[in-house]
């Protein structure tokens, strides 16, 4: 998924945990069907979106976009108080409904050949809080975290954090290059692509300590403005942590 399509679709998963965050009563995990003629895979089955848990699956369907809004609006019509949600995301479709207190979103775009692609995610509100908190990462003055993405998974935790920055790449690189040096982190791969009028440029580097890495991936914002910080800590010989 590209860098703009990815933090489109985390904004619109933190505003719809915000809508949901008045659901009660523990229930267990809704099971969603696959969309028609489908091949699903798991993104994540533990995993914290902005501190909601919730699990992410990706499909690649051979049934048309609209085909596939119209199987699950029609699927989440039937025994729930409202309709589900139908919006348009970038070239995108969102549909979306709540289940006690769950948040269950399917995001399909078209594929090749008349095919569709996208996600299915469930995010449970109950007893959880929405937040941003960057963790270990230091931000410079005027950065917005926007997603904080945290997974489990047998021999190693991640944290990927998406921060929306005002100043140039550049600028951005130097920060981190002196931040996690000042902190006794080595420099272990190093990327840089220029600016052209096709490639926004930017710049992919990775830092290590002990057992963890920090990568980052540094890109022009939207329109040529600031940047996108996508910073991902990725910890090893660690234990399964439940979310």
């Amino acid at each position: 998924m590209s860098h703009p399509n990815r933090l489109a679709l985390l904004l619109l998963l933190s505003s719809a945990l915000f809508a949901a965050c008045g659901a009660r009563a523990a229930e267990p995990w809704p099971q969603i069907p696959s969309p028609p003629r489908a091949r699903v895979q798991w993104v994540g089955d533990n995993m914290r979106v902005n501190g909601v848990p919730t699990r992410i699956q990706q499909f690649q369907s051979r049934a048309g976009r609209t085909e596939v809004v119209e199987y699950y609006r029609e699927y989440w019509s039937g025994g729930y108080p409202t309709k589900p949600s139908i919006k348009p995301l970038g070239a995108a479709t969102v549909i979306s409904q709540k289940h006690g207190p769950y948040f269950m979103t399917v995001k399909v775009e078209d594929g090749p050949g008349g095919a569709s692609q996208g996600l299915i995610s469930v995010s449970r509100m109950a007893g959880s809080r929405v937040e941003f908190n960057p963790g270990s990462l230091p931000l410079m003055p005027g950065a917005k975290v926007v997603s904080v993405v945290e997974s489990s998974d047998p021999g190693k935790t991640s944290r990927e954090v998406v921060v929306l920055g005002s100043q140039p790449p550049q600028s951005v690189l130097q920060f981190y290059q002196g931040s996690y040096g000042d902190g006794g982190w080595r420099q272990v791969q190093s990327n840089e692509v220029a600016r052209t009028a096709r490639n926004p440029g930017g710049a992919f580097v990775v830092f290590a300590r002990d057992a963890t890495e920090m990568q980052l991936s540094i890109t022009d914002g939207p329109e040529g403005k600031g940047c996108v910080l996508v910073a991902n800590e990725v910890t090893k010989d660690t234990a399964v942590r439940g979310y």
